[in-house]
């Protein structure tokens, strides 16, 4: 070995650098060895990246044994992993107990975003959520992925499911991300998938220079349209503004059933139309994440996160059970009944129903057979006319608006059809458990559920 090679050594030996990797620089050749040269940048980089690779397997291993010795305290925490062909970690998700009871009562509907940047090792950060009795967000777990293919998506929602114990969403709402939408249409084959309304009108902004054609757009994703009267808007509108041969605006015609209410408005949505909530938890994230964090930090942070959201379900319980509403729309056994029967949050909305009977107009009142059919129109647009449709024997109410259906809570053409009928209490057929006080009461037999 020359006094080059040896003083090379010798740079090594003083990074810190074992003689078997200072071995692995040397080629066998004849008998001998002979030093591959390099300059000393070259060994900060290949010092950089051994460091690296050791806390990168250090800080998964820690981590995996942290979820683990949770998962031992607590039966009903889990967490699964993959690994990659370098055998380093893949993709991680985790749930605990209280997240697999929320998914149980409110996984009927499912959103979930990306969010990118939290972590040293640029993995994206997955936040599973939905909407609990209190309308607020509720989590139901968190994963980081190897990557954003349809393997690692696909990967990801089975053990979901599996976790959940097979129960599955009726709609989930993610952003128009091909990769997750493929997986979704694939483990989900039953939930609709929405799309979300935000992202949607962003990319109309960006491939759609007429604003014009915006405007329309929105009406297009929010108005409650029947679907005949939506084919006729988007055709008349597309073909004024001379939008026909647009290549985004036919794309995204071709998959509005994913994103027009027309098509959504008889689908339980809680009331989800964009992921501006999965935004929220980004935004909060944000707030206790560095991008600089190692995995097992990044884990405990979102631990910190979970806590504070289960606080705010504590103490919006504790409102909810004590609060004594003012009656003031005139309905007052009716509203009162709302009261006892809904969470805090819930009852505002039901509260803006009832006094909506006040801008409604009585246009008719039918029989067929044992059903009773009433007619409304709203004050400032009589020749919409809405049906009410009511069946005394079978004490079933609906209506064309398909608000209920929808959102779950009756909306102002039921509330004045029970006005004129008499009816003082909220039929059982219209009460969705999920949005009652005592949703969590395990004691209670269902009233109405989605599933």
């Amino acid at each position: 070995m020359s006094n080059g090679d040896k003083a090379q050594v010798d740079s090594m030996k003083q990074f810190g650098i074992p003689t078997s990797k200072i071995m692995a620089y040397m080629a066998g050749q004849s008998g001998g060895y002979r030093m591959l040269r390099f300059t000393k940048r070259d060994l900060y980089n290949y010092v950089h990246r051994q460091r690296l690779a050791q806390i990168s397997d250090g800080d998964a291993a820690t981590t995996i044994s942290y979820l683990e010795g949770k998962a031992n305290a607590d039966m009903t925490t889990v967490a699964r992993y993959t690994r990659t062909a370098d055998n380093r970690l893949g993709s991680l998700f985790w749930v605990d107990g209280e997240m697999m009871s929320d998914y149980q009562l409110f996984g009927d509907v499912l959103a979930f975003d990306s969010l990118y940047r939290s972590n040293k090792y640029k993995k994206p950060l997955l936040v599973f959520s939905g909407l609990n009795h209190h309308k607020q967000t509720t989590i139901f777990g968190f994963a980081l992925l190897e990557d954003e293919e349809v393997r690692s998506y696909k990967w990801l929602l089975l053990n979901l499911v599996d976790v959940m114990g097979e129960k599955t969403p009726c709609i989930v709402v993610t952003d128009a991300d091909k990769a997750m939408r493929a997986a979704i249409a694939e483990v989900f084959p039953v939930a609709r998938h929405r799309l979300c309304g935000w992202h949607l009108e962003k990319n109309c902004v960006q491939r759609v220079k007429d604003t014009n054609f915006r405007k329309v757009f929105k009406k297009a994703i929010y108005e409650n349209f029947e679907v005949e009267n939506f084919e006729e808007y988007w055709k008349t509108a597309v073909e004024s503004l001379g939008l026909q041969n647009n290549s985004w605006v036919q794309s995204t015609y071709e998959v509005k059933e994913s994103w027009a209410t027309a098509y959504l408005r008889d689908t339980f949505c809680a009331g989800y139309r964009t992921t501006s909530r999965c935004e929220g938890i980004n935004a909060y994230i944000k707030g206790f994440l560095k991008s600089t964090d190692n995995i097992l930090k990044l884990v405990h942070n979102l631990d910190c996160i979970v806590k504070d959201y289960q606080n705010n379900k504590v103490t919006a319980q504790f409102y909810s059970t004590y609060y004594s509403p003012v009656l003031t729309t005139g309905l007052d056994s009716i509203e009162l009944f709302a009261s006892k029967l809904y969470t805090r949050a819930v009852f505002r909305e039901v509260k803006k129903q009832i006094k909506g009977i006040a801008t409604l107009l009585f246009r008719g009142r039918d029989n067929i057979s044992t059903t009773v059919v009433y007619k409304f129109s709203r004050m400032g647009a009589p020749s919409r006319i809405h049906k009410v449709l009511f069946d005394p024997d079978d004490k079933k109410i609906q209506c064309d608006c398909a608000m209920w259906n929808s959102e779950g809570i009756p909306c102002s053409h039921i509330f004045c059809m029970m006005k004129y009928e008499g009816l003082e209490q909220i039929l059982e057929s219209l009460i969705m458990r999920r949005w009652c006080k005592d949703a969590k009461d395990c004691r209670r037999m269902p009233v109405t559920m989605r599933s």
